[in-house]
């Protein structure tokens, strides 16, 4: 019998593993070790990816990998089976070559053979100068970020899935007068380096730059972190180890003897709830003690003459069984687990986010109320900000004297940075619920219900979130793809990630949506995110066919309870994403509205015998416009729609700034003044709407346009990602050819159909 036999509610204890190395070895690191306890307890609506729990936690297998899992009705039965197989299976030699071959293909920039992934600055100073690194290790989701954060007054991403950590993150602070260096690792089961962050981590581990190692682990489940521990405990490395959520042991009725778990592992053992920063501090000085205690020893440091990567190896020789009992002695008798309040209500929520038919009617509705909320609301905060910058640049522009500095100043700064800054209200909204959605766990559960179908496409559950991530950046959507194991899987997802409509790209939906489709702009933008979701699915599906079509993809992922979002951690989530907004309007959008400008007044912005038009197309800019108009027109775009294409290659915000400044047309100014009959709706308008109505701009041609800049050329920014995640310019450089020519072909057939409609 094997696991996807059971039935919701029953249990059965395993027996064996099969499948290939790569699985058997995962699903170990994983928990299912030969003896242990598993009960399903529900599926996704289609009958696959199915949910299983033990050891406090649960995890979630595609149909396929649970037949790869032997069970028996028995702990007997099962032990007896796991006593004749003592020997690791599942052991490879762990060399740089294995993991060259396995893993990284030579490319991972994490693992031993290919360096680290981001660089840190190593001083070479006396032992008594140099502070003291503390390096945080620990499984996914079990509150290390939220540690490194408390520890060091940091604001980076916490969430309830697995993969929010995708690189090491550090951080420099003071206390009781030693200074300490903290390193936020990226979060791994294992050091086993069955991903490239677990390798990463290995790595990290193996370089002897670590002085002492703070291992963070969900108190609530002890049997799995514990895993984890004895490696690096078997590393040598100095150890203290930070049972976070403790405030859910005490919570949850679960009972704990923490002294005689740290007699018994041998290390330090520190009480901490991370969230509220309780015990953080106690467990820093921990480390401290521990580091001036190995210092302190006439010992050496390591009695053994392993090297570093030697004793990596050396964690990995005992058989999962083996490990499994020792984790079983090690809380034998001071661990009684019971299930937490998270967990039950989990389970409730579940029925209807997650285990029927309904959870996708859920899952839509959700999407449709964030687009609402973003567009919709958003416009309110929106007008407010128009109008301070139209109130802004009619004062300057009665105290300033005619001449370039007036127009660089109005038309150059104000026209171009101004029209980018009004949807700072957009992009707040849109990451407040992504931040609610990744806080509260339910990212896991739209990463199961969305793999059967990313299956069919070359995709994994996992690519799911990064797609989701895109939806707001899509360079950290391209980093979080590190959390996919399956190489091929991470590759395509990467390569298809520019299709998800980034907040970048809002802005240019909301000037040409409220200029052309005003009654209809919400129900056009959802289309066009709609349009992005189904070209990057055509796209994986084809991909899939050419890049590594033999290769094996598994889901096997963990699903968190559900949690309520701490509102101070999502508003400051989102309004961090809003100062890199803002950064942008000071930095790359300021310099190239200006660069812009200058290409548009020069060389005959003074000439006051031609009229505005004519200065306009005489400029740099507008020959420019001119010599790739040949290209633009069969989209219904005119030069001015195709520069801010071309600008929009740095980032996407600068196709409206570019716009911004290339339709600040006075002669279009007079015809507006002098349009009395203008109603209160149309007053309201921003300048660049308005300008863009009275240019001749088609609803065919904006539609078109509108095509054009969902799909093409993603910002060079999200090149650069592609190619430092996956190790070669060629995917990078593939991506960027491959979405143009998507983009144009589908806005020249948007046009021409919108031609026909309209």
């Amino acid at each position: 019998m094997n696991l996807s036999q059971l039935t919701n509610g029953q249990s059965a204890y395993i027996s064996a593993l099969s499948g290939s190395t790569q699985i058997r070895r995962h699903l170990e690191e994983m928990g299912f070790i030969q003896g242990q306890e598993v009960t399903r307890v529900w599926a996704a609506p289609p009958g696959t990816p199915i949910v299983f729990k033990m050891n406090g936690q649960r995890v979630a297998l595609r149909r396929c990998e649970a037949k790869l899992v032997e069970v028996a009705e028995t702990q007997a039965e099962a032990l007896a089976t796991a006593e004749a197989t003592t020997e690791d299976f599942t052991i490879d030699p762990l060399t740089d070559e294995f993991i060259r071959a396995r893993h990284c293909h030579g490319n991972c920039a994490g693992c031993p053979s290919c360096g680290p992934r981001k660089k840190h600055a190593h001083t070479d100073v006396s032992n008594t100068d140099r502070p003291i690194t503390i390096c945080l290790v620990g499984n996914p989701n079990c509150g290390k970020t939220a540690f490194f954060n408390a520890a060091t007054g940091g604001h980076e991403r916490t969430g309830n899935y697995a993969g929010v950590t995708v690189s090491s993150t550090l951080g420099h602070i003071t206390l009781d007068g030693h200074r300490l260096r903290i390193v936020d690792l990226p979060g791994t089961y294992s050091l086993r380096a069955f991903s490239p962050e677990e390798a990463y981590v290995a790595n990290e581990l193996a370089r002897g730059r670590t002085d002492v190692v703070v291992n963070v682990m969900d108190a609530t489940n002890l049997e799995r972190n514990l895993l984890l521990t004895l490696q690096i405990k078997a590393m040598g490395l100095p150890m203290v180890c930070v049972l976070n959520m403790y405030d859910e042991v005490e919570h949850g009725g679960s009972r704990l003897d923490v002294e005689t778990l740290q007699e018994r592992l041998g290390v330090p053992v520190v009480t901490t709830a991370a969230n509220r920063g309780r015990g953080v501090k106690d467990a820093l000085r921990a480390a401290i003690s521990l580091h001036q205690k190995q210092n302190g020893s006439a010992t050496p440091k390591s009695a053994d003459s392993l090297s570093p990567t030697d004793r990596v190896l050396a964690a990995m020789r005992p058989s999962p069984y083996v490990r499994a009992k020792a984790i079983r002695a090690c809380l034998d008798g001071i661990y009684v687990p019971a299930e937490s309040k998270a967990s039950r209500l989990s389970t409730l929520i579940d029925k209807v986010m997650a285990r029927t038919a309904v959870a996708y009617l859920v899952f839509f509705a959700l999407m449709g109320l964030i687009f609402y909320a973003t567009f919709t609301l958003g416009a309110y905060p929106m007008d407010w900000m128009t109008a301070g910058i139209d109130w802004l640049s009619a004062s300057l522009g009665s105290h300033l004297d005619e001449g370039w500095a007036k127009d660089l100043l109005l038309g150059g700064v104000v026209g171009g940075v101004g029209s980018v800054i009004v949807f700072l209200p957009n992009i707040l909204i849109l990451y407040f619920f992504i931040s609610i959605l990744e806080d509260s766990g339910y990212m896991a559960r739209t990463a199961l219900l969305a793999d059967p179908l990313l299956r069919r496409m070359g995709l994994h559950g996992k690519s799911f979130i990064p797609m989701m991530m895109g939806f707001g950046c899509n360079v950290p959507a391209v980093m979080a793809t590190r959390t996919i194991e399956s190489r091929k899987s991470r590759l395509i997802t990467m390569m298809t990630l520019p299709f998800m409509s980034c907040s970048a790209r809002l802005p240019v939906y909301t000037v040409v949506c409220g200029a052309f489709f005003p009654s209809h702009a919400a129900l056009v933008m959802l289309c066009l995110y709609v349009a992005g979701i189904v070209m990057a699915f055509v796209a994986a599906a084809v991909l899939s066919r050419f890049i590594h079509p033999g290769e094996e993809s598994h889901f096997v992922m963990e699903m968190p309870p559900y949690r309520m979002p701490v509102m101070r951690g999502v508003v400051r989530h989102s309004w961090e994403k809003g100062r890199q907004y803002l950064r942008k309007m000071g930095g790359i959008i300021l310099v190239a509205a200006v660069v812009v400008w200058a290409l548009g007044y020069f060389p005959s912005g003074g000439d006051e015998s031609l009229t505005p038009a004519e200065r306009q197309e005489q400029s740099y800019l507008g020959q420019i416009g001119r010599a790739i108009e040949p290209v633009t027109s069969p989209l219904g775009c005119d030069w001015r729609m195709g520069v801010g294409i071309v600008a929009g290659v740095g980032a996407k915000e600068l196709v409206v700034s570019t716009l911004g400044v290339l339709y600040n047309n006075p002669e279009t100014d007079n015809a507006e003044s002098n349009n009395a009959e203008t109603d209160n709706a149309e007053s309201s308008e921003s300048h660049l709407i308005a300008s863009m109505t009275h240019s001749g701009i088609t609803p065919a041609a904006a539609l078109g346009f509108l095509a054009f800049v969902l799909l093409y050329f993603p910002c060079l920014a999200t090149i650069a990602a592609i190619k430092a995640e996956s190790g070669r310019w060629k995917y990078a450089i593939f991506t960027a050819v491959y979405t143009t020519l998507v983009a144009y072909a589908l806005a020249f057939v948007v046009y021409r159909l919108a031609l026909v409609v309209m």
